[in-house]
């Protein structure tokens, strides 16, 4: 965590009226303000000593200080100094180094090898650090350390690249790289391809750079690590700001603070914050910028990490300078140069003396602008023959990275393709030894065959033959209904046609014939309907043809289509289906189906008897109920109900309604036809209910 406080300047002179007025109103709030902000400092610094203090704890704890125990906690002490206190560094590192030496604990030797090599490369002195390394490397080849020599390898290049060794950093993390792979450490690739990632980026190849970053996007997802995946984060937010993608960016920098802050990493939070601060830069809101800067430089107050802290007020002098407050500028321009000449930190010093340039110069002050342009000149035109032939270098490396990888590649191939001519000769003493059982087996299988289809043909003429008894037994049935059920009512009404033509009755007398007449239309109509469908189906099948329909709309229609037969024998029927009711199926199958069961409920139904229609909605589907309170049926009756094999089976209803017994089996077939689905609960003199469902969707 930081001191968070907004930035105020210590002069208005080079600010427009409006803000001078607007600093004005807010100075009331700075002592508020500066109360919180060292409550915050005072916060985060006991956070970072309780965790050394922790460990110290430990150590106390560890009666003998000759074993690897205590070595690895003098090296993890070590490590939280790097950023508090580099002779504390130096101290604990040392002292581990020793003891492991001693008692030649090769781990906790490399590790504290780690630790001073980072001390002195902090404190300027990069030919020990790299000499510390080097030794650490021949420690881990000498007793494969595979893990820490990549990681030994990964800190080389880190330094490599920190003095502009672009060609030597990317040839050590590629080895790194390769190391890591073979032991398949997640946390190593990540890290390791991070900084390759970050080394592109500082030749300012944005496009590959963010490549590299979202490869390490991979690695952080199998880690399930929300800080290593926020540490890659920033740093792609920083490639899309510098490639002026400010939306993509900020996508990822507000989360990563709040990472950082929970967990208290000081040194990406300060990072963080920085390329916060540049967001607004880009957008030209220099203040804004300003107050996020100096919220990273307050942790930088309480960290070691002057490499970016150049970097840093480098920023915050840039942002002063487009506010033309140059005294602020150019006090922030020479702290940024005293850091980068003690490091020899060469592109940020070219930074810092073009910034010195352009601030002497919009203060007017000529002479001194020229000087520091000159050296702006010097060291510029230096680094560029520097990054150019190191753009070489890295060139250079990766080709012969790529070349190795070839080779490597290639020997595998041919081991693939040795091992392949065995497998082959392998399949084809197989394939002889298979032939043969084949062949063996071939005349016994045959005949087994032949035995076993004249088997199936002989069933399959059964049950043709039975299949053709069925439809002869049907087709006696058929005619015996169009003769009598459909012929008796069609002869009824050609007497009573001729009786009026003869004048034999008079067209009273003729109405008075009228609703008798009526009933056996619509039950002639009706049965014809019936025998249509199911002769449809017997012949071709039935071709079904959905849509969105109203359950509601065909349930009313049919209502009123079988009214009369409702008003004959004085029978309610009450109607509760949901006018929002729509289903998906074909709509005369369902309006046929719905037909069939009011008029199977009708003619099964006493005089003054009810009938009620009900639905209810499932999530895929939607529910009708038919329920009469009519004479019902027996368990043997209902199991043969909805069957073809007992069809054209003439039953009578309450009224002595004649049916033919094709209406059930029709309706199984139409709901099925439909991805629906039918079944009947019945108790005898209590009536019966029918059940049928519709998908709602296709």
């Amino acid at each position: 965590m930081k001191n968070d406080h907004l930035f105020l300047y210590d002069s208005t002179n080079n600010l427009k009226p409006s803000m001078v007025r607007f600093l004005y109103y807010i100075s009331y709030l700075k002592k508020g303000i500066a109360l919180l902000l060292f409550l915050s400092i005072t916060t985060i610094t006991f956070a970072q000593e309780k965790k050394l203090d922790s460990l110290k704890v430990v150590l106390k704890k560890i009666k003998n200080n000759k074993t690897p125990e205590y070595i690895d906690v003098l090296n993890s002490i070590g490590k939280q100094y790097y950023y508090v206190n580099l002779d504390s560094l130096k101290f604990y590192g040392e002292k581990a180094h020793k003891i492991s030496a001693e008692i030649q604990y090769t781990n906790g030797e490399i590790d504290a090898l780690i630790c001073l090599a980072n001390y002195y490369f902090n404190s300027g002195k990069g030919d020990k650090s790299l000499e510390l390394l080097n030794t650490a490397t021949i420690l881990a080849k000498k007793y494969n350390v595979i893990d820490r020599h990549a990681s030994v390898l990964n800190l080389i290049g880190l330094q490599k690249a920190a003095v502009g060794d672009y060609s030597s950093a990317l040839k050590n993390y590629l080895k790194g790289i390769e190391l890591a792979e073979s032991v398949k450490n997640i946390k190593l690739l990540s890290i390791i391809n991070e900084n390759v990632a970050l080394l592109y980026f500082r030749q300012k190849d944005y496009v590959l750079s963010l490549q590299f970053h979202k490869e390490v996007e991979k690695f952080n997802t199998l880690l399930n690590d929300e800080v290593f995946s926020s540490m890659t984060d920033i740093n792609m937010a920083e490639a899309y700001l510098k490639s002026n993608d400010i939306q993509n960016a900020n996508k990822y920098i507000n989360s990563c603070i709040a990472v950082f802050e929970k967990n208290e990493i000081l040194e990406w939070l300060a990072f963080a914050y920085q390329i916060k601060g540049l967001v607004f830069y880009k957008q030209k809101n220099y203040t804004i910028s300003l107050f996020w800067y100096t919220k990273s430089l307050d942790i930088h107050k309480t960290i070691n990490d002057d490499r970016y802290k150049a970097v840093l007020l480098n920023d915050m002098s840039e942002s002063y300078l487009h506010l033309e407050n140059y005294i602020e500028a150019e006090k922030k321009a020479f702290e940024a140069l005293e850091i980068t000449t003690r490091l020899n930190l060469l592109n940020d010093e070219i930074i810092t003396y073009e910034l010195l340039y352009k601030i002497n110069k919009g203060n007017g002050l000529t002479d001194k602008a020229l000087r520091y342009h000159e050296n702006y000149k010097v060291l510029s035109d230096s680094i560029t023959r520097i990054d150019n032939l190191n753009s070489l270098e890295v060139l250079k490396a990766k080709k012969e990275f790529e070349k190795k990888e070839e080779y490597l590649i290639l020997e595998n191939q041919k081991k693939e393709a040795k091992q392949n001519l065995f497998l082959i000769i392998a399949i084809i003493v197989l394939s002889t030894l298979g032939l043969l059982i084949f062949l063996l087996t071939k005349q016994s299988k045959t005949r087994k065959t032949f035995n076993k289809q004249l088997q199936i043909k002989t069933t399959a003429l059964e049950k043709r033959e039975n299949e053709l008894n069925l439809i002869n037994a049907t087709k006696d049935k058929l005619f015996s209904i169009i003769g009598h059920d459909l012929r008796g009512p069609i002869n009824a009404l050609g007497s009573v046609l001729g009786l009026v033509k003869n004048n034999e009755i008079t067209v009273a007398e003729f109405f008075d014939f009228t609703p008798k007449l009526k009933n056996d239309v619509d039950a002639i109509s009706f049965t014809l309907n019936n025998l249509l469908s199911w002769g449809r189906s017997q012949m071709s099948g039935s071709v079904t043809n959905p849509s969105h329909i109203n359950l509601f709309e065909l349930i009313n229609n049919n209502e009123n289509f079988l009214r009369e037969l409702t008003y004959n024998k004085s029978i309610h029927i009450k109607n509760y289906v949901s006018e929002k009711s729509i289903v998906w199926a074909d709509k005369n199958q369902i309006d046929l189906l719905i037909r069939n069961l009011l008029s199977n409920a009708i003619k099964f139904t006493n005089d003054k008897g009810i009938i009620t229609i009900s639905s209810k909605e499932e999530k895929n589907y939607i529910e009708i109920v038919i329920t009469d309170n009519g004479v019902g049926m027996s368990e043997e009756v209902k199991n043969r109900l909805f069957s073809f094999d007992n069809i054209l089976v003439t039953t009578y209803g309450t009224a002595n309604e004649k049916g033919t017994g094709l209406g059930l089996p029709l309706c199984k077939e139409m709901v099925e036809n439909n991805n629906g689905k039918i079944w009947v609960e019945s108790k005898i003199n209590k009536g019966s209910s029918f059940y049928f469902r519709l998908p709602i969707n296709k």
